[in-house]
C-alpha cells in the first residue's frame, strides 16, 4: 500500500515537473516570436521611413545641387534628423532575434548610414568644396543605400511561418 503511495507521487511529482517545464518553454517561445515581431514590424517602420528620405534627398540632391540652384553645403547638412534612427539606437541588442542573414543586412544598412552621415557632415563643414567628381560620388552612394534599404524592406516582409508549426518545430 505505501509503495504504491510513493509511486503515485514520484510519478506525479514527474509529470508535474515535464508539465511545468513544457509549459515554460512554450511560453518563452511565444514571448520570443512576439518580441521578434514587434521588433520586426518597428525596424521595418524605420527603414520604410529612411528609403522614403532618401528618395527625397536624392531627387533634391539631383535637381538642385547638381544644378547649381542650391550650394552641396545647405543640402548635406538636412540629410537626416536626430530621431530617424532611434528604433535601431534604442534596440540594437535585439538584432539576435533575426536570422543571421537579416541580421547581418539590417547592420549593414545602419553602418551605411552612419557613413552616409559621416560623409555628408565632412562635405558640408569642411571649408573644402566639392567638385562634380565627388558630388557625383556622393550621389551614388545614396543611390547604393536606397538600393540596400530596398533590399532590407523586402527581407523584413518576407512572412514566416505561423505560430503553430514554430511551435512545434522545437519538438524535432
Amino acid at each position: 500500500m505505501q509503495a504504491t503511495l510513493y509511486a503515485t507521487v514520484v510519478v506525479s511529482a514527474a509529470l508535474s515537473g515535464a508539465t511545468g517545464y513544457l509549459t515554460s518553454r512554450l511560453s518563452q517561445r511565444n514571448q520570443r516570436l512576439i518580441d521578434r515581431q514587434t521588433y520586426r514590424g518597428a525596424i521595418l517602420a524605420e527603414i520604410r521611413g529612411l528609403h522614403r528620405r532618401l528618395m527625397e534627398y536624392e531627387t533634391a540632391f539631383a535637381d538642385r545641387v547638381m544644378t547649381g540652384q542650391v550650394s552641396s553645403a545647405q543640402l548635406l547638412k538636412v540629410l537626416l534628423q536626430p530621431g530617424d534612427t532611434v528604433v535601431f539606437n534604442n534596440n540594437a541588442s535585439s538584432i539576435g532575434l533575426f536570422d543571421r542573414r537579416t541580421a547581418l543586412r539590417v547592420v549593414r544598412f545602419y553602418a551605411s548610414i552612419r557613413s552616409l552621415e559621416g560623409r555628408a557632415l565632412v562635405l558640408s563643414e569642411t571649408g573644402y568644396h566639392p567638385d562634380d567628381a565627388d558630388m557625383q560620388r556622393h550621389l551614388e552612394f545614396v543611390r547604393r543605400l536606397r538600393r540596400r534599404a530596398y533590399v532590407v524592406i523586402r527581407r523584413l516582409r518576407r512572412r514566416r511561418p505561423g505560430l503553430f508549426a514554430t511551435r512545434l518545430s522545437w519538438l524535432r
